[in-house]
């Protein structure tokens, strides 16, 4: 019996294959998002990825825009269509990363990488689930609006010279070409997400560390304090900016009476264990 499991974002979607209990293949793509691409689209990107040749008997694909039955819908037809099996459960991300953070356990668990997202896991089932608003309406501790939020700092000239410099120096972006990635192109979300590292190698400097804490106290308020016993539940998260900023998290949390759980870079070791015991 082959499994797949995916693990999908707005940016990337990583797939694993397992062979009777054992990993036998893992690949990466792009990001699939049924918010963002229909069902033929997806499937026209899977058939020209490395994805296209895994032949698995079950699919379980976890995945961002995939909490409403309309997103499972338009991701269940293309992985039917392109790996032709029906045997296809598809979930939302939250619930995917619950079931790989948290296993059996209560807690919150939050996954933070290009869109933000969280939710309240009773060990079974999500329980309670603040909205994802997207990065221009919420998404408060996402790499979109980390990268927003610095990208506006250097071009109103509030970052030091120092890291505006290298930033240039960097990237080859200039104010024009800022302001088309972000209103007249596809995907500003990724654009402004991936500016994380960048901020990240800086966020020693004072006005860099500002925009951080001041994301993740957003991130605190708009979503974790609004959970049942929030301060007595374990908090766990996931994603690349989870992996980046998670000194800084928890630094946070602390400092505001949460208790700081796991923080890893992807749910996907936790999920075999899932689905293999």
């Amino acid at each position: 019996m082959k499994i797949l499991l995916a693990d999908s974002g707005s940016t990337k979607t990583e797939w694993t294959v397992l062979d009777n209990g054992s990993v036998a293949k893992s690949v990466f793509t792009e990001g699939i998002n049924p918010n963002q691409a229909d069902t033929a689209t997806i499937a026209k990107m899977l058939k020209a990825s490395d994805a296209k040749s895994l032949k698995p008997d079950q699919i379980y694909f976890y995945g961002s825009g995939c909490g409403n039955l309309g997103g499972k819908n338009v991701v269940r037809a293309a992985l039917e269509e392109v790996f032709g099996t029906t045997k296809v459960e598809v979930e939302s991300d939250l619930l995917g990363a619950a079931r790989g953070l948290s296993r059996n356990e209560r807690s919150i668990v939050a996954i933070l990488g290009t869109g933000a997202s969280s939710c309240l896991f009773d060990g079974e089932k999500i329980v309670e689930q603040r909205p994802s608003l997207g990065f221009i309406l919420g998404d408060e501790g996402s790499g979109a609006s980390l990268g927003k939020a610095f990208i506006r700092k250097l071009l109103y000239k509030e970052i030091p010279d120092e890291v505006s410099d290298a930033f240039y120096a960097e990237f080859q972006f200039d104010k024009d070409a800022i302001i088309r990635r972000v209103y007249r192109e596809a995907y500003p979300n990724r654009f402004l997400a991936a500016f994380c590292e960048f901020i990240s190698k800086h966020k020693t400097h004072a006005s860099v560390n500002e925009v951080i804490r001041e994301n993740f106290t957003a991130l605190i308020k708009s979503q974790f304090s609004r959970y049942t016993d929030a301060k007595k539940t374990p908090i766990h998260f996931t994603g690349s900016v989870a992996y980046f900023f998670g000194e800084e998290l928890v630094s946070l949390l602390n400092w505001n009476g949460y208790v700081a759980g796991k923080t890893e870079q992807s749910p996907m070791s936790g999920l075999i264990k899932y689905h293999t015991t």
